[in-house]
């Protein structure tokens, strides 16, 4: 077969679908066994048939020797007594009394020549397989029969094992030896005829093709049950996909059956489509809360708009409220939209923190120093046990104290109190912004850093905010490897607590300055 031959074989069996490759492999290496245990049973069956066959010329032979031995009078009648099966035939020469013996009925085989018909000058002694001729002698003496050798083995001493092959393909094993007893000779030949056995052969090999074939049909059904049986969970995971579009994800594969790969796999398939299934509501939810919060701003500077168009050219009170309210609705919008692009590239692995060693203690006197500009009568403190390091990403973090301290002056009265700490214990660092206002319940905590989530938005229309501001500050945190702590109850304020790492010298520079260094 040629190369090209073989590669679109190759090629087409690739092609083929996954249970039917298994089925295709399975079978075939099953059946492949199954010929090849076969063809062994088979072949060896010839040679199990001649072990049987010398075994029994070998007993009949001992069973006469001992006959002679125990001072047995040898004749024809006496020699078929001796014999185990009845498929075996035996002559016995007799040197002292010049005389043959046979078990035969019958014609005796041209390959059995009793003496005095030929005579080996010698040594005396009659037959062409009686006694030990070389192969050459008998070769010869048979020629003139319709008799002749396959092979001729020498089994000891005084014992001889020939395969005769005869006319009509007759084939036959013959076990020739010599044995004295008390001055007699004796040379003793028994045979059986093997192809007896041929019909016994065909039979067997009939009935193992039969078997063989039955066996490959069966293989190839267990393969195909097997290979469906193991890929059912893929089949399951394919059909469940063409299932699921984006108005249903609520489909999922049943996880019943073994605890094995298959299952691993349908395990991670479903929780793949959990996740989608949650991102994809997020997502929804994000777009109808970002559409809702930007309808308000463009409905009021479109009915502003439109109050000028038609008082506001002669009005100059009008025209004055108008612009300023439009002005303060576009910051609003412009401030929605800086962070829901924020949040937007967070979601999509492009906002990055640029980590460095840093210290948290400026950062935290800088918020002091904005909030106290933009504070009216509201009292802000600061805290700070000893100078703070974490590895961090100085604009994120002011960023995210920016979030605390913005919440904290508008949900504080103007009498109010804010209060900024910064500390560390022997892990972390903590930054807590706490402030006395209106506080949050504590069945509402949960749900703070959801995207535009405002907790009672009824009586807070008149405090702005995008609702945006503790989902950027979680996702700030989060990329510090850090957590938000939130303490609070109703009407009693509330503490935001961020904690870092602490900044751990890496282990080289230790090594040439074995000390840290301290920002100063």
């Amino acid at each position: 077969m040629s190369k090209t031959n073989k590669k679109s074989l190759f090629g087409r069996f690739q092609n083929l679908a996954i249970a039917k490759r298994i089925t295709l492999i399975y079978g075939g290496i099953f059946s492949f066994s199954l010929l090849l245990l076969s063809g062994f049973f088979f072949v060896n069956t010839t040679i199990l048939e001649q072990n049987s066959v010398r075994k029994q010329l070998e007993t009949t032979i001992v069973n006469i020797e001992q006959f002679l031995d125990n001072g047995g009078t040898l004749t024809n009648e006496s020699l078929k007594d001796l014999l185990d099966n009845k498929y075996v035939e035996v002559s016995v020469f007799s040197y002292s009394e010049n005389e043959g013996f046979n078990s035969h009925v019958g014609e005796i085989p041209a390959f059995i020549k009793q003496p005095p018909q030929l005579i080996n000058e010698n040594n005396g002694e009659n037959s062409v397989l009686s006694g030990l001729l070389n192969k050459d002698e008998v070769i010869e003496e048979l020629s003139k029969t319709e008799y002749h050798i396959r092979s001729l083995k020498e089994l000891g001493v005084n014992r001889q094992e020939f395969m005769l092959e005869g006319p009509g393909e007759q084939k036959f094993m013959l076990l020739s030896t010599q044995y004295k007893k008390d001055g007699d000779k004796y040379q003793i030949q028994a045979f059986k005829q093997l192809n007896g056995n041929q019909y016994f052969l065909q039979s067997f090999l009939w009935k193992m093709v039969i078997a063989d074939f039955i066996g490959i049909f069966c293989a190839f059904l267990a393969g195909r049950y097997i290979s469906r049986r193991v890929l059912k969970p893929v089949e399951q995971i394919r059909t469940t996909a063409e299932r699921i579009s984006i108005e249903d994800l609520t489909q999922r594969i049943d996880l019943d059956g073994p605890d094995d790969e298959m299952k691993e796999l349908t395990i991670t398939f479903n929780s793949m489509i959990d996740r989608l299934e949650k991102a994809f509501h997020r997502q929804n939810q994000f777009v109808s809360d970002a559409s809702h919060e930007l309808r308000t701003p463009i409905s009021v500077i479109q009915g502003y708009a439109s109050l000028i168009n038609r008082w506001g050219k002669s009005n100059p009170d009008v025209l004055q409220e108008s612009i300023d309210s439009i002005l303060g609705e576009t910051e609003h919008m412009k401030e929605l939209i800086s962070n829901l692009l924020f949040l937007a590239k967070s979601d999509q692995n492009r906002m990055h923190a640029k980590r460095a060693r840093m210290c948290l203690n400026d950062v935290a006197q800088e918020i002091v120093k904005e909030l106290d500009l933009l504070q009216k009568d509201r009292q802000i403190t600061y805290e700070e046990a000893e100078q703070v390091e974490i590895n961090g990403d100085s604009d994120l973090i002011k960023q995210l104290l920016w979030i605390h301290g913005e919440n904290a002056l508008k949900y504080t009265t103007d009498d109010g109190k804010i209060h900024i700490k910064v500390w560390k214990d022997k892990k972390y660092a903590y930054v807590s912004v706490a402030d006395d206002g209106m506080g949050i319940a504590e069945e509402e905590q949960s749900k703070i850093f959801d995207r535009f989530y405002r907790e009672d938005k009824s009586r807070n229309k008149e405090i702005s905010g995008t609702g945006l501001g503790l989902s950027i500050a979680k996702w700030i945190v989060s990329s510090h490897d850090g957590a938000i702590l939130v303490e609070s109850k109703r009407g009693e304020g509330a503490t935001f607590i961020d904690r870092f790492p602490l900044w751990v010298e890496p282990e080289e520079k230790k090594g040439e300055t074995g000390k840290n260094t301290k920002i100063k």
